[in-house]
């Protein structure tokens, strides 16, 4: 699924790891960047949202860390998420950035892929540097040059501040941030959509970008239950989720999802607004009510449902465009 709604079916059974082009299992799983600080940058290119997050340099060493997600979003739940991250060279006053990648993710569009071929979460060893027009100025930073990254960002933290926190509109905002947040963890967890899933027989454990970090435990055959729980996990400046998110589903793919996870959305302005508090409930315990269902391994109904500790509510399906968009939530330049 690319969202918090599929994590899936090819979990299977450890004997199926063999076919298919899987990720590499053998590989490290955890070699995210931790940032400390910077800006978060957030933009809206027709249905794909991208997240710049651009570290202050190290004390020490002197290197810039930038981390870069972009999600697609032509339905709720995303459909694709991809993401590289590595250091940037160039000032706020420079004409230019360089973005140097080291590591690249990605976690394609395989819905019309049989479940046994399906790759899930990659990550591939790059070097690549990639440099940008840049010009910031009233809030923005318009980046002009590689297509996939260039655009008009605006401060994330500071266009949470326009969000409320009574009606539904608000509750479905609110949704679709924490949803990014959700996205870019499952990019970096290593063959995530794919029976390679079943490496976290054995948990473990993702840090966040700028805080917190993500645990995956995977258990039960032929039926599997995988557990996905954050613990402060922020990969972007101003969003921070908490809880576990569950998916049951049998060998054939089909099943639903439960639990609950809780949002905090941190706004910056002067004065100060105070921080949106939520949750998310991906449905009870037993598949009942609006629990998200799965069918061969994607979302197919049910909804995600979303309430905020002002008062506002909302129902959203995962196979529904977003209403409203993130460009529409925050104010975004349209592109």
């Amino acid at each position: 699924m690319r969202a918090s709604c599929c994590l899936w079916a090819a979990l299977l059974s450890s004997s199926l790891t063999s076919c298919g082009p899987y990720a590499e299992l053998a590989q490290k799983l955890d070699v995210g960047l931790v940032i400390v600080g910077g800006e978060t940058w957030i933009a809206e290119i027709g249905s794909e949202v991208r997240v710049l997050v651009l570290g202050q340099p190290d004390p020490v060493s002197g290197v810039s860390a930038f981390a870069f997600t972009a999600s697609s979003l032509p339905i709720a739940a995303g459909v694709s998420v991809w993401a590289t991250q590595g250091t940037w060279t160039g000032s706020a006053s420079d004409p230019t950035m360089t973005l140097r990648e080291r590591y690249l993710y990605r976690l394609d569009d395989e819905r019309g892929t049989p479940l046994l071929n399906r790759r899930g979460a990659t990550r591939q060893d790059v070097n690549r540097a990639l440099t940008f027009g840049q010009a910031r100025g009233s809030g923005q930073l318009v980046l002009t040059g590689d297509a996939s990254i260039a655009g008009t960002y605006v401060l994330l933290p500071e266009a949470l501040a326009t969000l409320g926190t009574s009606s539904p509109a608000d509750a479905a905002c609110a949704f679709h941030l924490a949803n990014l947040a959700v996205l870019s963890s499952q990019v970096r967890i290593i063959a995530f959509g794919s029976a390679g899933m079943t490496q976290y027989e054995t948990p473990a454990t993702f840090r966040g970008t700028l805080t917190g970090d993500v645990r995956v435990s995977v258990h039960g055959s032929p039926s599997v239950t995988t557990d996905i729980t954050y613990s402060s996990f922020a990969d972007f400046g101003g969003v921070r989720i908490d809880g576990t998110q569950t998916t049951h589903v049998n060998a054939g793919g089909n099943g639903y999802m439960s639990g609950t996870v809780t949002l905090a959305l941190q706004p910056q302005a002067s004065p100060a607004p105070p921080e949106i508090d939520g949750s998310i409930s991906y449905g009870p315990g037993g598949g009942g009510g609006d629990s998200i269902q799965i069918s061969s391994g994607s979302p197919t109904g049910g909804n995600y449902v979303v309430t905020l500790t002002g008062g506002g509510a909302a129902k959203i399906s995962p196979v529904a465009a977003p209403s409203p968009t993130v460009a529409s939530c925050l104010g975004l330049p349209l592109q």
